[in-house]
């Protein structure tokens, strides 16, 4: 067959199906582009609601009634469009329930009957259909529409992840539910995560767990359009839709987020503060909102302002506290939440938000929030409009030329002064100078895997520019641990090809280059000895015995340097102030250029001393060296300049520990950090038999206080 019957011209293919997609494409983002056009808001009203019913019996049926204070909890607000209800613990979770589940579904039935009861009989007129039931083990969720929308409720979908026990039970968990309703996409989840007041990270990895484990299987009715790409999915990654693929997310439950408490804030002072009424005081100390603002945890999701008592833990029964003699006392928490996340932030307006203190049948309270979201949909008529007149506009440009782009600069990008673990960035502009979109991409080299070298990145990586269209090319280097180690042995330099394909067009090359400021980080304690001057100045170097320093110059600054600040430090090289990372940097500089230090906390120094010992190309004490027998043997070993180096740490970490009553150090928790720095080893390597020797040896000559 003739490379024309291939597709074959001048050594490019083009492949009528390949040309096609890309057709498909195009079109289907100057229709996205153009969705204003075609595309109405609908305004609905969407209710959630949380209960933890602590195994209690559902409400009958006939007695539905009971949870009309918590469907409408205003009687001047409009009946809902969407009612989402979660529930947790309708089921006892003991080992039986968690491992056979046999009572979940009968529980789960029944407490659907009861709020199909109480939305069709007493809320309204047979108004709501059930979109669907989804449970696990103690989590129920629920989700129903009023009729008006049920032939525009499509691609529902349920999916459940346990992280309880095992990090794989359904004793904690999340069910989620989600649809297409109109052309916007909602997705609803329910969760019960980690107890216990102390347990903070537990429940931010639950949520994180959830999260990342729930995922819409692809079926038959299809969520084709919805999913990702193929090419955006890690390899081994099975192809599925997340929680965070969705317009409107809408997560409730018992998240069990409790007060921080100290030795300034006790159970009885919370009790007091409720009584009181002191809301804001005791919503300052509450776990979630302290985590979700540091951003530990529902990020980007957010949460209306709080107006409403604790709703655990109660007296079940009862509107009152449990505070019985006899049981263990528990502070009030806001344990059962509401939160959102939209696309469009806009597009949510939070109506109600609060709990209802007259349901007393479990030993927490209902909550319940109102939203107004506005839902996309889609006029066929005026998108075949649009749609027409996009495609008989790509069937002009098309005709017209194939794909061709230009670059600002000639393609070639340069870094001046690049500095170790600082981020640098430059740009240039493509353009598509042709009369067709043009679809880029930066692709690898024949024999390499990546686009680029490691220190290296480019934003965006692939893209379509339509006629005309400018966009910037952000590139970026970061010179890290592992990189500066080949660039002090000269193994590799600041230089990088990349080649950026057009489809259907020409390869354009570009050029990156960079100088690399020197840095005594990432270097061998060989190298620094004999340079006298700061790595950044070009003195020569000391080859002769007499002018060779005992130790790195810059190691001496830095342990001079908290033996001045930091001895009565308290938790020296054990906790890491936030200042630390920004006030790294500039350390670094003055190490490398023989600066004095800035004003600087000793954690700060002390981060960067661990950082140092960490980075060098060659550890202080070789793995080989621990096969030694005996203690004095592995340090008779190193050679004269590893052995000063391990020598000056111990010594700086006895005179730190003369200092204990103050800086609260101990010997077993500098052996290990000190351990894991001075064999080099990363800090989320996992132990080793010879990090076990190395700290053995460690805690031996700090206890025993000779050599």
């Amino acid at each position: 067959m003739s490379a024309a019957e291939h597709g074959m011209t001048n050594g490019r293919c083009y492949i009528p199906t390949v040309l096609s997609m890309l057709r498909e494409d195009w079109i289907l983002q100057r229709m996205r582009q153009r969705s204003a056009e075609y595309m109405e808001e609908k305004a609905l009203n969407i209710w959630a609601g949380t209960f933890n019913v602590n195994a209690k019996k559902p409400v009958a049926a006939v007695e539905a009634m009971k949870l009309l204070p918590w469907l409408r909890p205003t009687s001047d607000s409009a009946l809902p469009d969407v009612v989402a209800v979660g529930f947790q613990e309708i089921v006892d979770l003991n080992a039986v329930n968690v491992v056979v589940n046999n009572m979940t579904y009968t529980r789960a039935t029944q407490w659907e009957e009861a709020l199909a009861t109480a939305l069709n009989c007493h809320l309204s007129n047979d108004d709501y259909d059930v979109v669907l039931s989804k449970h696990l083990v103690g989590i129920l969720l629920l989700v129903f529409v009023k009729r008006d929308h049920s032939a525009h409720v499509t691609d529902v979908m349920g999916a459940t992840a346990g992280v309880g026990i095992m990090g794989v039970m359904g004793n904690k968990g999340g069910v989620a539910v989600r649809m297409r309703l109109y052309d916007s996409s909602v997705c609803f989840v329910c969760s019960h995560l980690a107890a216990h007041t102390h347990n903070v990270a537990g429940r931010n990895a639950d949520f994180a767990n959830i999260l990342s484990k729930i995922e819409f299987r692809d079926t038959e009715d299809g969520l084709s359009q919805e999913l990702p790409s193929p090419s955006s999915t890690p390899a081994g990654h099975a192809l599925g839709l997340g929680i965070a693929n969705h317009d409107f997310v809408f997560w409730l439950g018992d998240l069990n987020y409790r007060l921080v408490e100290d030795g300034s804030f006790t159970v009885d002072d919370c009790f007091n503060h409720v009584e009181k009424r002191n809301f804001g005081y005791l919503l300052s100390r509450e776990q979630l909102l302290l985590e979700k603002d540091k951003g530990h945890v529902f990020q980007g999701f957010q949460e209306g302002p709080i107006t409403f008592p604790p709703t655990y833990k109660f007296q079940a029964g009862t509107s009152f506290y449990d505070r019985r003699p006899d049981k263990k006392v528990r502070a009030p928490a806001w344990c059962d939440r509401v939160l959102w996340r939209a696309k469009d932030p806009r597009a949510v307006a939070q109506r109600h938000y609060g709990a209802v203190m007259g349901i007393d049948i479990s030993d927490h309270k209902p909550v319940c929030a109102s939203f107004v979201a506005k839902i996309q949909h889609e006029v066929e008529a005026k998108k075949e409009v649009v749609q027409r007149e996009v495609s008989r506009d790509f069937d002009k440009w098309e005709s017209d030329n194939k794909p061709k782009v230009v670059l600002s600069d000639g393609g070639l990008v340069g870094f001046d002064a690049v500095t170790y673990l600082v981020p640098q960035t430059k740009a240039l502009w493509i353009e598509n100078v042709g009369v067709v979109p043009a679809h880029f991409k930066f692709t690898p080299k024949l024999t390499e895997a990546a686009i680029s070298k490691a220190w290296l990145s480019v934003a965006p990586a692939f893209g379509v520019l339509a006629p005309r269209e400018r966009r910037q090319l952000q590139f970026t280097v970061v010179v890290s641990h592992h990189t500066v180690q080949l660039l002090a042995s000269g193994q590799d330099t600041l230089d990088d090809t990349l080649i950026l394909r057009v489809a259907n067009g020409a390869d354009h090359f570009l050029v990156v280059s960079g100088h690399f400021l020197p840095t005594c980080f990432g270097t061998s304690l060989e190298q620094l000895v004999v340079r006298l001057e700061p790595v950044r100045k070009a003195a020569p170097i000391k080859r002769d015995v007499a002018s060779v320093q005992k130790i790195p110059k810059e190691l001496w600054r830095m342990v001079d340097a908290l033996y001045v600040h930091g001895l009565r430090t308290p938790h020296l090289f054990l906790d890491t102030a936030k200042e630390a990372v920004a006030e790294a940097p500039a350390i670094r500089e003055a190490l490398d250029a023989g600066t004095a230090f800035a004003p600087h906390r000793p954690q700060s120094m002390a981060s960067v001393l661990l950082h140092w010992l960490q980075t060098l190309r060659e550890s202080v004490v070789p793995e080989q060296a621990l096969n030694l027998e005996s203690p004095r043997a592995v340090v008779d070993a190193l050679s004269p300049i590893h052995y000063n180096t391990f020598i000056y740490v111990l010594s700086f970490l006895r005179e730190l520990l003369k200092h204990s009553d103050d800086n609260q150090l101990h010997v077993s928790k500098l052996a290990p950090v000190f351990g894991r720095c001075l064999l080099g080893y990363a800090p989320d390597r996992a132990p080793t038999p010879k990090l076990d020797a190395l700290e053995r040896l460690l805690v031996m000559y700090l206890t025993q206080g000779a050599l």
